[in-house]
Formats: structure tokens, C-alpha cells, sequence
């Protein structure tokens, strides 16, 4: 990813390899649940794009991983169009609304917009996996039951979350457990729209549950924007632009400020000058990413602003209360991009587990975009395995290399260990021209 090896996919007689026309097509998912992971690469083996697997691994998530994503929660994605060579940042971040820091629920809308602009399919197609994980269980997941182990205490007594996953005991990797009511409110926005959650029946279900105002939530509406930038060799990191302090502005600051350390010294150094102290309660995120057959990148974060949200639930809907945020701590999506020739080179979100204090997701992600955007030689299982211990969070990312023989693109995706996060590739037989 170093200036010289980009650079030479620039030159007189490397002017069309851009694409290799016999090589097989790759795209890359990733995500922090590994149901979701196989969501994302079904939509991408189907003809989906970025915006469509992210959008659907949320929704997924939202059945496989409701510690942590729920459609009474939020979060954020920054988005690279390689056609058009911009990014844009999709801000649905769960901000209080009510009574108690009660969340706005974002979700829903905030998904339509990501998918909406950075995808091609129908939105029945990206919600139906979500509603079939929910009314199919295929069994709990590690990323859950760690979760659940962790965090389960949260859950109120009555809540019908708790009884449906603690209700027999110490969770299990593999148990069956159905999520019927969930189902229904994902057939509800399968068939009807994203509108439903806002305005009709189940708005007032939600608007009921939440002690929102029916008008303020009605009125919700995602925030679209630009992206936090820094330039560097011939490619840009791109940040979420939220106008928050742990989310943008102090992340690129912490990046300017370390460059120019020597690389050991540089994720440290990030994680001090965010304010990450590695202990303390947090809000806890989710990532997924996605770099598809166009180039085009996705990063996205999100939260239900505390483990388990609230910990009641919305009696009938399946969905838990969420706690609101104001901060962007609890999860850090970027993506680095070569804006010239139009290519996602990184596509990764760092992410707080819940009990590791302010910024963890910030510095997480820092630990492993330095390298990738400021080294030319390491692979993204090599920066994975070199990240600092002592740098809280948790991320998850795919890295791209590109070769100064042929000028093509090589990504590999990297897991957090301390996570349940799975990786993909999915490989097409069309052929680039």
C-alpha cells in the first residue's frame, strides 16, 4: 500500500492493470458475528454491493447479535463510491430521545441510507436473511454467548430477551433459540418499508415502548455527510465526520500527530492522546466491512448504546430498549482509499467491548490503520498479530497490498481474536476488462 507500489500501477506501461482480465473477482466481508459474515457474502455472491451486505449484516446482526445491534439502536458507515472517487459518512448514531437517555431509534432509516445509496438490490432482498436468522435460529453464536456471559445481568427479569436466551440456564454455543416476535418485526419492514417503524402500527408499538414522542420520532431522519480526511502517499484515510469528539476530529488529529513516530511507538502514542485508559464502562459496538467487485468500500459501526441497550425489552416486537450516545467511542469504521485511479485499499472499524473504558474503538482502529496506510510491507494477518496488547478495543479489518509487477489489488481480511468475528472472500467468475 506504499506510495511506490501504488505508484506503479500508475505508470505509461501499467496504464490498463488496474484490472487483471483473467483473474478471478474478489470481494471481502467481514463482520463481528459470523452469522452476519455469511449474510454479507451471500448478498455479494447474489449481485449485491457494498451498501446492500453491510446494510443486510446489520440487520442480521440485529437477530444474531442483539448485545450489541438492535433497530432500536444506531450507528455510523463511511462509505467510498470508486466510481465516482468520494466517500461520504452516514450518520444514524442512537442519540437520546427520551426519558432515562432512551436512544432515538436510528437504525432502520439509517440502514435504508446506506443501502439506498451504495446499493442495487430491492430492500426486501437485504432484510428477508435477517427475518429468517430470527425465525430460524441455527444456534447461538460465541460472539453471543460471550456477550451473554458477560453482560447477561443487564437483561431486566421480565425482559422476554433474558427468558428466551438465559431462561434455561448458562448459555451454549449452538442452542436453538427462535425469535419469533423479532421475526414478525422484520416482515413487517420486509413488506412494508422502513417507513412502518416510523409512522403506523409499529411506530406507535415503538414510540409506546421507548416514551418517545410519536412526531420526534416520525421525524428522524439520518444525517448524510462528508468524511474526515488525511492525505497521505497518493491515498486518503477517511474518518466519519460526526462533529463528535472521539469519533473524528480527534481521531485525525491523533493520526497527524504520530506519522511521524517510529511505527512501534505509534498505536500507543494514538491511544493516549484519544484519552484511552482501557478500563471502565463503555458503550459496546459492532463492526462489519466490506470492500465488493467494483472496489467500492463500507465500513460501519454500531451500538445499542450499552450492552444489551436499556436491558428491557418492547413487549411483542422482539427488540430491546437502547440506551442513547452522545460520543462515537463505541465504534471507529474507516476506510483508506486511493482516490485517483478510484480504490478501497483498507476497509476496518475498531470497536469498544463494553467494559473497556472511553475511545477504546478509536484507538483500535488506529492500531491497525498506521500501518496499513503508512507501511508498504505488512499483510493484514502480520498487522493483526502485531497490535500492541495493551491497546483496548477490539478491530476487525481487510487490507489491501498493491503489486508492483501487475498493479493488482491483493486484500486479506483480519480478524480480532478476542472476538467472534469471521472474514470472507467471495470469488466471482466474471471477469474484469
Amino acid at each position: 500500500m506504499g506510495a511506490v507500489a501504488i505508484a506503479a500501477s500508475l505508470l505509461p506501461g501499467c496504464v490498463n492493470t488496474k484490472f487483471k482480465t483473467d483473474a478471478t473477482v474478489q470481494s471481502f466481508v467481514v463482520a463481528d458475528e459470523p452469522y452476519a459474515a455469511g449474510v454479507g457474502r451471500d448478498i455479494i455472491a447474489q449481485g449485491g454491493k457494498a451498501g446492500d451486505a453491510v446494510a443486510a449484516m446489520a440487520l442480521a446482526m440485529t437477530a444474531s447479535l442483539p448485545s450489541r445491534v438492535g433497530l432500536t439502536g444506531g450507528g455510523v458507515c463511511v462509505l467510498f463510491d470508486a466510481a465516482a472517487k468520494k466517500a461520504r459518512t452516514i450518520d444514524f448514531m442512537p442519540r437520546p430521545a427520551g426519558a432515562g437517555g432512551v436512544a432515538m431509534p436510528a437504525m432502520a432509516r439509517g440502514l435504508f441510507a446506506v443501502q439506498a445509496s451504495a446499493g442495487v438490490m430491492r430492500w426486501e432482498q437485504v432484510v428477508s436473511p435477517a427475518e429468517q436468522l430470527a425465525q430460524f435460529s441455527p444456534g447461538l453464536s460465541r460472539a453471543l454467548v460471550q456477550d451473554l456471559t458477560a453482560f447477561g445481568g443487564r437483561l431486566a427479569p421480565d425482559s422476554e430477551t433474558r427468558r428466551r436466551f438465559l431462561g434455561s440456564g448458562a448459555p451454549a454455543v449452538g442452542a436453538v433459540v427462535g425469535q419469533p416476535e423479532l421475526a414478525a418485526t422484520l416482515s413487517v419492514l420486509r413488506r412494508q418499508g422502513v417507513g412502518a417503524f416510523y409512522s403506523g402500527p409499529l411506530a406507535a408499538t415503538v414510540a409506546q415502548g421507548t416514551g418517545i414522542d410519536p412526531a420526534q420520532l416520525r421525524a428522524y431522519q439520518p444525517r448524510v455527510a462528508g468524511t474526515l480526511t488525511v492525505t497521505f502517499d497518493i491515498s486518503d484515510l477517511h474518518v466519519p465526520d460526526l462533529n463528535e469528539p472521539e469519533a473524528g476530529a480527534a481521531l485525525v488529529q491523533a493520526w497527524k500527530a504520530v506519522a511521524s513516530l517510529p511505527p512501534a511507538e505509534r498505536a500507543t502514542r494514538a491511544a493516549q492522546l484519544l484519552g484511552a485508559t482501557g478500563r471502565g464502562a463503555t458503550a459496546a459496538g459492532a463492526g462489519v466491512m466490506v470492500i465488493d467487485p467494483d472496489e467500492n468500500g463500507a465500513a460501519c459501526s454500531f451500538t445499542q448504546g450499552a450492552p444489551f441497550g436499556a436491558g428491557r425489552g418492547i413487549p411483542g416486537t422482539g427488540m430491546l430498549v437502547a440506551q442513547g450516545v452522545d460520543r462515537g467511542g463505541f465504534g471507529a469504521p474507516a476506510l483508506i482509499a486511493n482516490s485517483i485511479i478510484g480504490r478501497t485499499l483498507f476497509a476496518g472499524v475498531g470497536t469498544a467491548n463494553g467494559d473497556d473504558g472511553p475511545a477504546a474503538g478509536p484507538a483500535a482502529l488506529l492500531s491497525a490503520a498506521l500501518p496499513a496506510g503508512l507501511e508498504d510491507k505488512s499483510t493484514a494477518p502480520q498487522i493483526q498479530a502485531a497490535r500492541p496488547q495493551s491497546i483496548p478495543g477490539r478491530v476487525s479489518f481487510v487490507g489491501c497490498r498493491v503489486s508492483i509487477e501487475d498493479g493488482v489489488r491483493y486484500c486479506q481480511t483480519a480478524i480480532d481474536p478476542r472476538a467472534g468475528s469471521l472474514g470472507l472472500t467471495v470469488e466471482s467468475e466474471r471477469k474484469r476488462e
